[in-house]
């Protein structure tokens, strides 16, 4: 067995260190040879070993010039503190190692070296009291000693045991302390308080991880800091997650839709309808081009907004009307001018959150498809004879408020008398005579811009204008009795009143109705006048009652769509008191709002299926392709809708066989109608679309072959032509007559009721 196996580590070390040293003195550190010479001088056991005598010398070598090192300020032995002196000695030494001479001491050779390991394995041990530590002992808790004396506590009176011992010992105990206090010396800087913080803890918990770092962590502080670090990359997580799926499956679009050109006129330089995005950027570019004179490229763009598809409602009849006015003003024929009133709808186009744009132009620019289709016709009728007049429309955009349509009506004044196209913005070259304003509805604003088209001789041709009090005012207000040649109002649809009275009889004859209750808006002449026909109509029949009468005043309010609406709370109030009435009423007449009429019919489909009235709504206000998203609605909530009935001035329906019936639906169907549907249903076409459509052949028919030789008729002229019309037109037969040389009627009219079936469709029950 080795000797070394048997010494205390010290001795051992002590042993092992010289006998290198002698061997090799530049491969071992001078802190060791020193740590040794000292172990050496102050260990009990080696002490008491008997010297060994070398029989060889060892060469001698030359000591090498060692530089000064200065204590460390633990070493100096302050008078005060007595308990710091025997950290590392005893009482009677005064120097940590000992200073031999370097010229008569020298390392021993390794035979001398295994002597003394013999002798000290040999020495006795030096005994110990019986309370005291021993080495392996102290050594356990020495590592906290050095740090306790680094951190400049009291060590005596915390560790009162190792004091003692490191006092008495004689071993290699100070060696260690020593090497123990170095290593705290060194990481002082990393020992730290304990955190307390949660904020500094989820920072250490963020770069600790990647620094491999460790702070000692209160542990409430820790359980906060991480629950606010969970938290708080939960939050990110889900807001990063919800942006990425958003970015990925709806993609808004990269260019927003400007809010269109607002109340004037135009032949192709201003975009009035934006239902269509794609259609729409194409009329903008077609509208630059013109200004910069590049007129291929316009039409070119016309043309592409032309076969723009949607299936949302949206149509292109607005690049129709302008592509067609761009050929004839390059054919160089002369032309007639025929404005046509384009009502962008109710609400706000602001691109930054106002209307949705279908809701606000599908509805209103189906009117343009039927006076596309009407030019379109004479035009392509006229090409074939040479050098015959055209004709030439130019859309005037009134924004559905009463300043738009004034300002439209003066200038339509203007282009009667002496004003040019050209000063008013208009691509039309010369003075083309001005032939009949078509539109300018509904009756409230009707009525407002009759007294300057009467003054400036204008034909008013208004057949979806159908409030009954518009009848009264032209026959009954002596200012029309004065106007000016040529002025006249037109109107061959069924006004209000017809309207009504075929709902009551229909509800008395076919529904079996008893009792009924009637909503109305009393600001509106066109509500109330519906109400009024629809009440007298129905109380002539016998054992019957209008339970209740309830209001609904629009007054501009606008819903969350942007579209105006009565009050929802008093609407809602005023259909509770009406289902509270005695005797319940079978039905309800609501000649209102598209929007009010939607509330109305899903507050009724909440009620359980007995308690349903039907719910009938008319007058010039209803869009009967708006109600069609109620069947949707009623499915994604589980409910049944109540039974709906709809009367109207016209419908479309199946051709009768009439030439310009036929022209009619086969444009409309190849150029107009919504992919796979069927262009000639009830609902494919709004009243309006037919109408108009009926009003531009009117005027075709009342202008006549206009030859070279034979001008344009003036308004009077058309006037007298026209009333003398009777054909098949596609919103119903038209014979018209004349009052009172200012009024224009039919003396067939033929007003529809529709239903909306439990599929969505539209269809015409009477």
């Amino acid at each position: 067995m080795a000797t070394d196996e048997i010494l205390p580590p010290a001795c051992a070390f002590a042993v092992s260190v010289l006998a290198d040293y002698t061997l090799d003195p530049e491969a071992v550190p001078e802190e060791a040879v020193e740590a040794a010479q000292q172990h050496m001088l102050t260990c009990a056991r080696c002490k008491n070993a008997p010297q060994p005598t070398s029989t060889t010398a060892a060469p001698r070598r030359k000591k090498k010039v060692r530089r000064m090192v200065e204590l460390e300020p633990f070493q100096q032995v302050p008078p005060e503190e007595p308990a710091a002196v025997g950290v590392m000695m005893a009482p009677e030494q005064t120097s940590v190692v000992p200073q031999a001479d370097s010229e008569t001491s020298s390392p021993p050779s390794p035979a001398a070296a295994a002597e003394l390991s013999t002798a000290l394995i040999e020495a006795p041990a030096p005994e110990l009291p019986p309370d005291m530590l021993t080495c392996q002992q102290c050594r356990q808790v020495l590592p906290e000693y050095a740090e306790a004396m680094d951190s400049g506590e009291n060590v005596a009176m915390l560790y009162p045991e190792v004091q003692e011992h490191l006092l008495a010992c004689e071993t290699g105990c100070l060696v260690l302390l020593e090497l123990l206090r170095q290593e705290a010396r060194a990481n002082r800087k990393y020992r730290r308080h304990l955190v307390r913080n949660p904020f500094s803890v989820m920072w250490w918990e963020v770069t600790g991880f990647f620094r491999g770092g460790h702070v000692p962590v209160a542990p409430r502080a820790l359980a906060f800091g991480t629950l606010i670090f969970l938290l708080l990359f939960g939050a990110l997580g889900a807001y990063l997650g919800i942006r990425w799926d958003d970015a990925r499956y709806y993609r808004p679009l990269q260019q927003q839709l400007p809010t269109p050109d607002g109340v004037g006129l135009s032949d192709g330089l201003k975009v009035y309808d934006a239902c269509n995005a794609s259609g729409y950027q194409d009329k903008r570019q077609a509208a630059q081009a013109l200004t910069q004179g590049n007129v291929s490229k316009a039409a070119r763009l016309f043309s592409a907004a032309m076969t723009a598809g949607d299936t949302t409602g949206c149509n292109s009849a607005e690049a129709a009307i302008y592509h067609e006015d761009l050929q004839v003003r390059q054919s160089g024929r002369p032309f007639g001018l025929v404005v046509v009133s384009f009502d962008s709808g109710p609400g706000s186009a602001d691109p930054q959150g106002g209307t949705d744009r279908h809701i606000l132009y599908a509805a209103y620019t189906q009117e343009l498809v039927g006076a596309f289709i009407g030019q379109q016709q004479y035009n392509a009728a006229q090409m074939h004879t040479a050098g015959a007049p055209l004709l030439y429309l130019v859309l005037a955009n009134t924004a559905g408020g009463e300043q738009g349509a004034l300002q439209v009506a003066n200038n339509v004044a203007s282009l009667s008398t002496h004003t040019t196209p050209q000063q008013l913005g208009l691509l039309a070259p010369g003075r083309p005579p001005l032939l009949a304003v078509l539109g300018l509805a509904p009756s409230r604003l009707t009525q407002v811009i009759l007294p300057i088209l009467c003054r400036a001789g204008v034909p008013l041709i208004a057949p979806t204008a159908t409030g009954l009090f518009i009848i009264d005012l032209l026959t009954q207000t002596s200012l029309y009795r004065h106007c000016t040649p040529g002025f006249a109002f037109m109107r061959f649809s069924p006004d209000d009143a017809h309207q009504s009275q075929l709902g009551a009889d229909y509800a008395y004859n076919q529904l079996g109705v008893r009792n009924a209750a009637v909503f109305y808006d009393p600001s509106n002449p066109s509500s109330t006048g519906s109400v009024q026909g629809f009440i007298d109509r129905f109380t002539s029949y016998r054992h019957v009652s209008i339970v209740a009468q309830e209001t609904a005043v629009a007054s501009g309010l606008l819903d969350a769509t942007g579209r105006p609406q009565a009050s929802r709370d008093d609407l809602l109030a005023g259909l509770r008191d009406a289902l509270q009435a005695n005797p319940r009423p079978d039905l309800i007449f609501a000649p209102l709002l598209t929007n009010d009429v939607i509330t109305l019919a899903q507050a009724i489909a909440r009620l359980p299926l007995n308690q349903q009235p039907v719910l009938m709504i008319g007058g010039e206000f209803v869009q009967p392709a708006g109600l069609e998203g109620l069947v949707p609605w009623a499915r994604q909530n589980t409910l049944t809708l109540p039974h709906i009935f709809i009367t109207v001035s016209t419908a479309a329906r199946p051709p009768s066989g009439a030439d310009w019936q036929k022209q009619f639906y086969a444009t409309f169907c190849t150029s107009f109608a919504t992919p796979g549907s069927f262009c000639s249903g009830a609902a494919a076409l709004d009243q309006g679309a037919l109408l108009f459509g009926d009003s531009v052949e009117m005027i075709a028919q009342g202008i006549g072959p206009i030859t070279q030789g034979r001008q344009f008729p003036t308004p009077a002229q058309l006037v007298q032509s026209i009333v003398q019309e009777n054909f098949a037109g596609v919103s119903g037969p038209i014979a018209l007559r004349l009052w009172d040389d200012v009024l224009v009627t039919s003396k067939e009219t033929s007003p529809v009721i529709l239903t909306l079936q439990g599929d969505g469709s539209i269809q015409i029950v009477s």
